[in-house]
């Protein structure tokens, strides 16, 4: 599993998943081209957030400061480096190696990975989304953030999922 590659011990972590009435190769492909652009939700969470509108997209996340770290056959992940309880997440800079060994105080990292399991004609597709923080001000910091951000940040992940499950039953 990826995330145990980039971030084996997180202080905070949230799973969601949904299953998909297809096979594999009808649903991974949208993954990989990753697109929420159709779900006013997460535009207008974004928005709140001060995200620009064009981060709908895996392409544009990268843009924006996300970093694709690594993708295997059914399984992606993306990283972040940053301090997210500030305006503007003073967002890092990194390769997938740096992300492993980063451990600048007072900074989060944070995984966000898809993967995708099957049983016959039925796809179980999995978000699971990984903090770390580098010190414990930093842990004290995110920890009242998440606090107020976590079910938004779950409410994006399962607008995600079930876009993409509508998005590969309608093939």
């Amino acid at each position: 599993m990826l995330q145990n590659k980039y971030l084996p011990a997180p202080h905070f972590s949230e799973i969601h998943r949904i299953a998909i009435q297809q096979p594999p190769d009808k649903v991974w492909p949208l993954v990989e081209r990753l697109d929420f652009s159709g779900s006013k939700v997460i535009r207008f969470l974004f928005a709140l957030r001060g995200m620009p509108a064009q981060m709908m997209n895996l392409d544009s996340l990268e843009k924006g400061g996300f970093k694709l770290l690594e993708a295997q056959q059914h399984e992606l992940i993306i990283g972040l480096v940053g301090q997210f309880w500030k305006p503007s997440g003073n967002l890092q800079s990194f390769t997938p190696i740096e992300f492993v060994n980063y451990v600048k105080p007072g900074f989060t990292k944070a995984t966000w990975s898809f993967t995708l399991s099957a049983n016959k004609e039925i796809s179980t597709l999995e978000t699971e989304t990984r903090i770390f923080c580098t010190d414990d001000h930093s842990r004290r910091l995110f920890k009242r953030y998440w606090f107020f951000i976590r079910p938004f940040s779950g409410l994006i992940r399962m607008e995600i999922l079930k876009g993409i499950r509508t998005k590969s039953e309608r093939q």
